[in-house]
Formats: C-alpha cells, structure tokens, sequence
C-alpha cells in the first residue's frame, strides 16, 4: 500500500516501477481502492503454506472449495 501511495518509494522499486504506475496512476484517478487485509485473512496461505487443519477449513470455506464424495458409484 506504501508503494502504491507514496512515490518516494518508487526509487527503490525499479522492477515494478510500470506495475506500481499503473496502481498508482488508478488509485489516483478514484478507479482503484487499497485496503489492509490482516494476515489472518489471506486466503492464499491455504495454498501455498502448512496449515493446520482448522485454519484450512476456514480459508477454504472462504474460497468456497467444496469437498465432493463418490459412495459406491457402481454402474
């Protein structure tokens, strides 16, 4: 979010200086908003971090992943 606000920043960012210009640019111009998510809400830590098995049922039913189960599915 700093980035994004502040150009300051911006010299320490060169390799996402187009991808910051573009944020920047958007959020300026009132077409983009930034907001804080808490770390405990990132919903990508079901994919890509150990959880344990609580904390992935809450992200999952977040993401809306749904478990599906075949019982004898004989033809």
């Amino acid at each position: 979010m700093s980035i994004a606000h502040n150009p300051m920043f911006h010299n320490h960012t060169n390799h996402m200086k187009i991808d910051v210009f573009f944020i920047r640019e958007k959020i300026l111009a009132k077409q983009l908003f930034i907001v804080h998510i808490l770390a405990q809400d990132q919903w990508v830590d079901a994919l890509t971090k150990p959880l344990s098995v609580a904390r992935f049922e809450v992200l999952k039913d977040k993401l809306n992943v749904k478990s599906v189960f075949f019982l004898n599915s004989s033809p």
